[in-house]
């Protein structure tokens, strides 16, 4: 299976769950019929591909993805997107911090 088709597959998987399923879970799904790849971290890069490049509607939480089927699950994933963004804006400061820290003649 090409890429593409593998991405096609994950959609399936996540369509025809009814409730959120794991990235370890699509993982062993896949691994049953096809190499998806080495880690579940390559499920997890897909699924952002495809929300990215808009060809599926998936929502994801601290539970797994979930195909979004209706406007209550639209703001489900929108809340959880916009939850991590402070978090995600603290570990950069915080890395940003750390080199500074340890390098004060090359900081950023």
């Amino acid at each position: 299976m090409n890429k593409q088709q593998i991405k096609l597959e994950i959609q399936r998987i996540i369509e025809a769950e009814n409730s959120p399923i794991t990235a370890d879970q699509i993982y062993a799904k896949l691994t049953a019929r096809v190499d998806p790849g080495r880690t579940q971290e390559t499920i997890r890069k897909y699924i952002r591909e495809m929300v990215n490049d808009g060809t599926a509607l998936i929502g994801s939480s601290n539970r797994g993805y979930f195909s979004i089927q209706s406007k209550e699950q639209v703001q489900q994933a929108l809340s959880y997107v916009n939850n991590r963004i402070p978090k995600l804006q603290n570990r950069a400061q915080n890395i940003k911090d750390s080199w500074n820290e340890r390098n004060p003649n090359d900081q950023i």
